[in-house]
């Protein structure tokens, strides 16, 4: 449940904003293109489709069965990078606040330890934190309109199989299938190559190793452990 109020000095002037508990209750999170290189070191990149739009978007997956930030805990964050947007989850823009700016009260990333939504009464570092984070994501969004342009982005199965004996399965992302990469005409590769989309096409299908990870971080934090994990892009 998200508590949105504008940013507003006399009600929000000694909240701090703790970028690593961003996004602590979610399994997916937008990320931009400039991304995508450094965050597969940590985490799986894969696509979402917007259920109003129809349109893709590359996402990170930080969970696999409960509803949380397998990276974030009470420790801290546990991965080399994170992706922006994730870090400012208790932003939103309204011109109703200041410096255009509202915040989720609700939000974890909010309260006393970590950065001041505040400089001398101003708030105009995290506009622009949010701003550079907007503007890559929606460069992540072209990036994957190309890809669904030219029928590359598939359904992604992914079923996990519970120590328990029974299965769930994750439902709604999508991966590059490297078989339809592979038989485009060489004109269609070449203009991938030359608009920079070949290589962000490869590291994505790779990061798909990182659920492995996932893997992992769920086994040592919640009883209930994931035996192993199947993973297919449909044709």
């Amino acid at each position: 449940m998200t508590r949105l109020r504008a940013l507003d000095p006399a009600r929000h002037g000694a909240l701090r904003l703790d970028r690593a508990r961003g996004a602590a209750g979610r399994r997916l999170v937008p990320v931009g293109r400039g991304e995508i290189a450094p965050l597969v070191a940590d985490m799986p990149l894969l696509f979402a489709k917007d259920a109003q739009t129809g349109r893709f978007e590359p996402v990170a997956l930080l969970g696999l069965v409960e509803p949380v930030n397998l990276f974030v805990s009470p420790a801290g964050y546990h991965a080399t990078s994170q992706p922006g947007a994730a870090g400012l989850t208790a932003l939103r823009l309204d011109a109703g606040g200041v410096d255009g700016l509202a915040v989720d009260e609700a939000d974890p990333s909010l309260g006393t330890t970590g950065e001041p939504l505040f400089v001398d009464g101003r708030a105009g570092h995290w506009r622009a934190a949010l701003d550079a984070a907007l503007s890559d994501v929606t460069a992540g969004r072209a990036l994957a309109d190309g890809y669904a342009r030219r029928g590359l982005l598939r359904r992604l199965s992914v079923v996990l199989s519970m120590d328990d004996g029974q299965e769930q399965v994750l439902d709604g992302l999508y991966g590059v299938a490297e078989e339809a990469l592979a038989a485009l005409p060489d004109a269609d590769v070449v203009a991938m190559h030359r608009a920079d989309e070949l290589a962000p096409a490869a590291v994505l299908t790779a990061s798909l190793a990182q659920v492995e990870r996932l893997r992992q971080l769920h086994n040592a934090r919640f009883p209930q452990q994931i035996a192993a994990i199947r993973l297919a892009i449909g044709d």
